[in-house]
């Protein structure tokens, strides 16, 4: 299948990190998908995306608390 956003790669199974915001957080998780060999675009499945709404869910409740693995920061 050719990616449908550069319509030039070809799209193959691969892990990637999808990157969940709540606030000012962001959850790095790394979820099976399919993805563009070109452009990166991802490609989730439907239980991929599941996954990832529960994540966004539990954090948001407070019932998961993943280790901070970094800072940002903003200049303005």
């Amino acid at each position: 299948m050719k990616c449908v956003v550069c319509k030039t790669g070809d799209v193959r199974k691969t892990s990637v990190q999808a990157e969940i915001k709540v606030g000012y957080d962001h959850l790095l998780v790394t979820v099976q998908a399919e993805a563009c060999t070109q452009c990166g675009e991802p490609y989730y499945t439907t239980g991929a995306m599941r996954y990832l709404e529960r994540l966004r869910e539990e954090f948001t409740r407070k019932e998961i608390a993943p280790p901070l693995v970094g800072k940002v920061y903003e200049i303005s």
